[in-house]
């Protein structure tokens, strides 16, 4: 399918793995009857580690057994229970095929909408959105198609200022947002730090701070877009 007409678009597609799996470690997850959900965020860090934050559904005494500390490339892991979901924060060294699956979202201006969810988790099915301009979205629909199973579900227009950016949060990054506001993380100077909130929601210090970084990233980015079009307009 070729995405056509149009500057900005949001793009909706399902993309499989060849060998129904992102990465090896996956089938240790089935073997032990743990299912993913959806991935929350991903993000690739300075030294070439990823971080994934995942839901997963299974018995927590199995999810910790998926990726117990004998695996040679991983390096944190972390399980956090909360009434509405299961999360496993990972932070592992990636694969070749790793890489090369995220290195588009990296090079084109895109922006991606978590959380991702799996379709069809017995093959790593992902259905992922993007956004971005027209010409960006197309190139990374086709990288991805070079190295992967990809079928495009739905290509509408994308307007930045259309919806509210605060209600774009998923229901646990706005659970962590509220957190930081209601002990003091935005005053001047700070009554807050990362692990004070961490204590509040039973996690660690770095998974909050990931999570607020990706909350700043695109509100900010929300609020500059939404400006600069009010500007063109009155142009």
């Amino acid at each position: 399918m070729v995405i056509v007409v149009g500057c900005m678009k949001r793009v909706t597609y399902v993309v499989t793995p060849q060998e129904e799996y992102f990465d090896p470690t996956e089938t240790r997850w089935r073997d032990r009857g743990v299912t993913l959900e959806a991935i929350h965020d991903v993000d690739v860090l300075a030294d070439g580690t990823i971080t994934v934050f995942l839901e997963v559904s299974g018995a927590p005494a199995q999810i910790r057994a998926s990726f117990d500390q004998t695996l040679p490339r991983l390096h944190d892991s972390e399980v956090i229970v909360t009434p509405e979901a299961t999360m496993v924060q990972l932070r592992y060294q990636p694969t070749a095929f790793n890489r090369a699956i995220l290195e588009p979202h990296r090079n084109y201006g895109v922006i991606v909408e978590y959380p991702m969810r799996f379709v069809d988790p017995d093959r790593s099915s992902l259905r992922v959105t993007v956004a971005g301009p027209m010409a960006d979205v197309q190139q990374l629909v086709d990288e991805t198609r070079e190295l992967a199973e990809l079928t495009v579900e739905n290509v509408t227009r994308y307007d930045p200022t259309s919806n509210p950016p605060y209600h774009d949060l998923t229901a646990h990054q706005r659970e962590v947002l509220q957190t930081a506001h209601e002990h003091g993380y935005y005053e001047v100077p700070r009554e807050a730090t990362y692990s004070d909130i961490a204590a509040e929601l039973d996690c660690s210090a770095s998974a909050v701070g990931q999570t607020l970084r990706r909350i700043e990233s695109a509100l900010v980015g929300a609020t500059v877009s939404s400006t600069l079009a009010g500007r063109e307009r009155e142009v």
